[in-house]
């Protein structure tokens, strides 16, 4: 395998600048190493993963708000945002001043969604795609 370390290096380099190429041309990513999540944070290397994720209420059901990329942000961008207030949220770290954050950048990311909820999920990723697999949900706060 070590012979060919030096051929995989620039397999890899060229396939991460074609994957740059093709994002900057509005398309998806085509090769899953050049995203910079997969070395930090991969998941299932921990046994315990919690992210923060808004709801909106639409009558008596709740809808999870799926990270769609706009011109500005794309889905790990959003994901970010929102973890960075949930958290802040959650642990009363200027709570009022993060909420009304959080409400300002759901204005500019989706103006039309109204009675949000923010929930901190937590889960195994390990249990991922199994039958066991299941999601505790805890109600941080209605934005």
């Amino acid at each position: 395998m070590q012979k060919y370390t030096k051929y995989l290096f620039f397999i890899s380099f060229f396939l991460s600048l074609l994957s740059l190429y093709v994002i900057e041309r509005g398309g998806k990513e085509i090769y899953p190493f050049f995203s910079w999540k997969l070395f930090t944070s991969p998941s299932g290397s921990e046994k315990f993963e919690e992210q923060y994720r808004l709801y909106r209420v639409d009558g008596n059901d709740t809808i999870r708000i799926l990270y769609k990329p706009t011109a500005i942000y794309d889905e790990n961008n959003l994901a970010l945002i929102v973890g960075f207030y949930g958290k802040k949220i959650e642990k009363n770290e200027n709570r009022e001043g993060s909420v009304e954050k959080m409400k300002i950048f759901m204005k500019s990311y989706q103006p039309e969604y109204k009675n949000l909820l923010l929930y901190k999920e937590s889960f195994n990723p390990w249990d991922l795609g199994t039958s066991v697999f299941k999601i505790k949900k805890t109600l941080i706060t209605r934005l």
